[in-house]
């Protein structure tokens, strides 16, 4: 099965789960919720080496500048839309799971689509589902810091530090947040006074104000 076919039958599959919740696709095989901002779900099945496709999802949000190179930028649409918090099952199995992953190589049924597809949409609506309010997004990272991954940690995304701290100093919690954010200054040679991160904690605590 060629990969743009492939593509249009995930897509097919996926839109029929996300579609009813605002979501909708930017690229091939990505899938971003439109009608949740500030706190925008994503969904993907991203490509794997070895011809394969393995979903993963996660939260962007608009207070939250992308570090790109070595500039911030605002990622405030659902197009622009990047992950903040990337859930990515091999994280935790530390290879392809067979419920959420299939290749292009050794063609998968349309059920095996149609059940990859259901039971990882399944799971990142949990997810998506928990994300209410900045103080639930940071009792995510609380919980996936206090996890043992196989493969990637929280500590190997760019933006974990990032948008955690301006998480934290949003819902009143400035010491800490402070911390990170001084992290991701000093790992990626920003200063902790750029302009733009004075604009996302005002953003922050407005976002917060909004939807506590």
């Amino acid at each position: 099965m060629r990969a743009s076919v492939l593509a249009s039958k995930i897509d097919e599959l996926v839109g029929a789960e996300l579609s009813p919740l605002g979501f909708k696709r930017t690229r091939p095989r990505r899938w971003v919720q439109t009608a949740q901002s500030p706190i925008r779900g994503i969904f993907e099945f991203q490509a794997i080496k070895g011809a394969s496709y393995s979903a993963r999802w996660g939260l962007s949000l608009d207070f939250v500048p992308l570090l790109r190179g070595d500039r911030l930028r605002w990622k405030r649409t659902a197009n622009t839309a990047r992950f903040d918090l990337c859930i990515d099952p091999i994280d935790e199995y530390g290879m392809l799971p067979d419920w959420c992953s299939f290749s292009h190589l050794a063609p998968p049924s349309e059920a095996k689509m149609a059940a990859v597809a259901k039971e990882a949409t399944r799971a990142a609506k949990l997810d998506f589902g928990r994300a209410n309010s900045i103080a639930d997004v940071v009792a995510m990272f609380r919980e996936r810091a206090a996890k043992r991954f196989r493969r990637f940690s929280l500590e190997n995304y760019r933006q974990t530090h990032l948008v955690w701290g301006l998480s934290l100093i949003a819902v009143g919690e400035p010491s800490e947040g402070e911390r990170h954010l001084e992290l991701f200054c000093a790992r990626f040679s920003i200063d902790r006074h750029d302009r733009m991160i004075g604009q996302s904690i005002l953003a922050a605590q407005n976002v917060a104000t909004a939807i506590t």
